[in-house]
């Protein structure tokens, strides 16, 4: 069997495997909440988060390396293991170690928001204003390709990749940063600004800057809600 004939047999197989996985929890989900059984339907629950999690993480890593604005991500795992954690503690925990736990669980949760807050905050400051900053050589790059994902509510976005000449050296670059705003044409040559010290740092001002401000905003906003969540919780 070729190559390109096992890899689609392992995708088939995963794709089953998945499957019976997806619809074998969600039987399960159903029927411990219908039997009352409150410890394994939290358990099952914090199950999906789990393995949703650790997929969103994986594929995130192996793209585009793990980046402070992908922060968000982590909620989904930390999710999982709180809910697996809480079913068990519901199962076999005393009464007063299950008070505790539930007493620190919005604490819990408003610090995880805070360090994400914090996390895409920092991200967007960087992107919006260090990259501006220290990327101040202006070159003229083609785009040579648009790469597609799917964002959280399952909409396209896109980020281009570049190819350029600095000093007698090519160069291809793509910041992996995936908006649905100014897609650039394959083909057609763009103003780029790179870090004469490292080309392989671009700043495009039609898409850089305004990525940047929002990831600093929507990290600001979370930030400060979670601070008023906090004074309110005193």
């Amino acid at each position: 069997m070729s190559g390109n004939g096992k890899n689609k047999t392992s995708d088939a197989i995963v794709s089953i495997v998945f499957l019976v996985w997806f619809v074998a929890s969600i039987g399960l989900l159903i029927y411990f909440a219908k039997t009352g059984k409150t410890a394994l339907t939290l358990a099952v629950f914090g199950q999906y988060f789990l393995v949703f999690g650790i997929i969103g993480l994986v594929s995130t890593i192996s793209s585009n390396g793990f980046k402070l604005r992908s922060l968000p991500i982590l909620l989904f795992p930390l999710v999982g293991v709180g809910g697996i954690a809480g079913g068990i503690i519901i199962q076999y925990g005393s009464d007063d170690f299950k008070d505790k736990c539930l007493a620190a669980v919005p604490m819990i949760f408003v610090v995880l928001f805070l360090v994400i807050g914090i996390g895409l905050f920092i991200s967007g400051l960087y992107t919006a204003l260090y990259l501006k900053l220290t990327c101040t050589e202006s070159v003229y790059a083609e785009c040579v390709e648009v790469k597609k994902q799917y964002n959280s509510h399952r909409s396209e976005v896109y980020c281009p990749v570049y190819s350029f000449n600095y000093n007698g050296q090519n160069y291809m670059v793509c910041n992996e940063v995936y908006t649905n705003s100014f897609i650039p044409a394959v083909g057609q040559s763009y103003e780029l600004y790179i870090n004469p010290n490292n080309p392989m740092k671009v700043y495009e001002p039609l898409r850089t800057m305004r990525t940047g401000v929002y990831m600093a905003i929507l990290g600001l906003f979370i930030v400060c809600f979670m601070c008023f969540v906090l004074f309110m919780m005193k």
